[in-house]
């Protein structure tokens, strides 16, 4: 088990039944469903689950929290992120079912298709929705983290990154154990936890004045673009490097809308 993330949730993520899943596939092979028009209804689902992934890791849901305070516009943010991913993410979805639909530049039979088009759903809906949930989680508590870091500063003002120390350190990782640096550093802008999917780290937040020197200090290559970030600073789940939110041209004013779907 992750000792950062702690992922509760560790049943597979099954979301959507059988006959929602049929209906989604014969509405994307009938062009009932594009990806100029998304499946609301999908979409909210997704939403909601990763909503859920929000208020696990935070440790706190909108309804918990007074209007308008620090918690709210947090969790508010979060969610909106949350939202807004889900939009894009069901459009890659949905342009990857479409694909699907064709062979080279055959139509192919609904019977053909009607697998193919499951499993292309049950990816996005399944296997890439647990890691997503996730990282919700980890992202959401690592906001919540970097919360109470920032109102603890003026007493303890220096943070240093840790790892579990075992064998299962990633080396990207190793790199920057024990680095400290002051709270308000930038360093902390790309490298505050996690820095992965289901990543182990964490920081020490202490008294100390010393910081370690960034001199020769060079990225580790093998940190996914979108864990370079803070989620507390930035104040989202998924970052805008996330090859979901890279769209067709002629669907960017579509993404600049959310697609066209409700946001919360």
């Amino acid at each position: 088990m992750c000792s950062f993330c702690d992922i509760q949730n560790a049943a597979p993520i099954n979301i959507f039944s059988e006959e929602e899943i049929e209906r989604i596939v014969i509405g994307v092979y009938s062009g009932l469903i594009t990806p100029q028009s998304l499946d609301i209804a999908t979409y909210t689902k997704v939403a909601e689950k990763l909503t859920n992934g929000v208020y696990n890791g935070f440790g706190k849901s909108l309804l918990d929290v007074e209007w308008n305070s620090p918690d709210y516009k947090m969790l508010n943010d979060l969610r909106n992120n949350v939202y807004v991913f889900s939009g894009a993410k069901q459009y890659h979805q949905v342009r990857e079912m479409t694909d699907a639909i064709y062979d080279g530049n055959r139509v192919k039979l609904f019977s053909e298709y009607k697998k193919t088009g499951t499993e292309i759903f049950k990816n996005y809906n399944e296997n890439y929705l647990r890691a997503e949930y996730n990282a919700a989680i980890s992202q959401s508590r690592s906001a919540s983290m970097w919360m109470e870091i920032e109102s603890n500063s003026e007493l303890l003002p220096m943070l240093t990154y840790s790892t579990v120390g075992d064998g299962r350190v990633r080396p990207e990782h190793a790199m920057l154990n024990n680095i400290s640096r002051p709270v308000n550093d930038k360093f902390w802008d790309n490298y505050f936890p996690p820095n992965g999917w289901n990543c182990r780290c964490t920081t020490l937040q202490t008294d100390e004045t010393t910081k370690t020197s960034l001199k020769g200090f060079k990225q580790p290559e093998t940190v996914p673009d979108v864990f370079m970030m803070n989620a507390g600073k930035d104040r989202i789940v998924f970052s805008d490097k996330h090859p979901y939110f890279t769209v067709e041209p002629k669907d960017k004013t579509l993404a600049d809308n959310n697609f066209y779907l409700p946001k919360p």
